[in-house]
């Protein structure tokens, strides 16, 4: 999956290229679900409702590998949460093109 923004944190473009091992479908929604609990459990910021994001009532899921990165690179000050969401929105649309496409499950 081909990711270009200019503006975007190259933190998260390069760890979503490393964490892609050819599902795109399955990658894009992971890192979704990641920084849907990250943003959610972690900050005070707020997940846009077009979304469609509902966390878990048992709180974030920890032990996924996107989830700790997200907050590795947060607390060692890589990515900004304003950037964590950026990137979360672009994934949105490029969920929305493998939708389209049929490659969604």
């Amino acid at each position: 999956m081909n990711l270009t923004e200019t503006s975007m944190n190259t933190t998260l473009k390069d760890e979503f290229k490393l964490t892609n091992d050819g599902d795109n479908w399955g990658n894009v929604m992971a890192w979704l679900f990641a920084i849907g609990d990250y943003i959610t459990f972690e900050t005070d910021k707020c997940i846009p409702d077009t979304w469609q994001f509902k966390p878990s009532m048992c709180g974030a899921n920890e032990d996924c590998y996107v989830f700790q990165s997200l907050r590795h690179f947060a607390f060692e000050k890589y990515v900004t949460s304003e950037e964590i969401l950026q990137f979360g929105s672009i994934l949105i649309r490029v969920r929305d093109i493998l939708e389209s496409k049929g490659e969604s499950y």
